[in-house]
């Protein structure tokens, strides 16, 4: 049996209940009924900071799979089945990242290309990607053993803004799953740093004002 560990980071002045809790329990529920998988699941209340900390309770618990998903993300119904599928696909040896889109199919997070551009997901195959959010994703411990610091997934790089640099040079797989599993009503605000369409004068400005504002 694969254990899995669903990691969900709780925003600020939240206290984790709602509806992502719910509907994880209840996805839960029905996967881990077929005797395949069982579950364990972690709060993380200290946002990306608390990343790593959340991550080595997890695996000193044994779990094997990590899903990543952040509290305000409204779960689609088949979410956690279709990763565990596509996982299983991959043979359990690829980070898979989610498309979160806004109510209008606007997409806020998920893989990336090596310039941080956001990939348009295929409906019904995972594609592969150079980058990735953490938002919603799922993790193979297989990923983390791979590299000579594990906490180093945690690292983004400045150049990017992203996660995946550090998998890439462990030569760990990064894919974007099938669809688009989650969406969101939260507000993103783009920093000309995350625009990839952003000019390299306007990024060095950027740069420039935010040390030295």
């Amino acid at each position: 049996m694969v254990k899995v560990a669903l990691l969900i980071t709780v925003p600020p002045g939240n206290d984790g209940s709602g509806g992502c809790l719910e509907e994880c329990q209840k996805q839960i529920d029905a996967v881990a009924s077929e005797g395949r998988y069982s579950f364990s699941i972690f709060l993380n209340y200290e946002g990306a900071a608390g990343y790593q900390a959340m991550w080595e309770k997890a695996a000193k618990e044994g779990n094997e799979l990590f899903l990543w998903v952040d509290q305000d993300l409204m779960l689609a119904e088949d979410a956690l089945a279709s990763f565990l599928e596509n996982s299983e696909f991959l043979r359990h040896k690829a980070i898979i990242a989610g498309t979160v889109a806004s109510p209008d199919r606007t997409l806020l997070f998920g893989g990336r290309t090596r310039r941080g551009r956001l990939i348009e997901p295929d409906p019904t195959i995972p594609v592969p990607c150079q980058l990735f959010d953490l938002s919603l994703a799922l993790i193979p411990g297989y990923a983390f053993s791979k590299l000579e610091n594990p906490s180093d997934m945690f690292h983004r790089s400045f150049a990017s803004y992203g996660y995946g640099h550090k998998a890439a040079k462990g030569g760990v797989a990064r894919v974007v799953a099938p669809g688009i599993p989650a969406r969101t009503t939260r507000k993103i605000e783009m920093s000309v740093w995350r625009d990839p369409d952003s000019t390299l004068k306007d990024k060095v400005l950027w740069v420039f004002r935010s040390v030295f504002r």
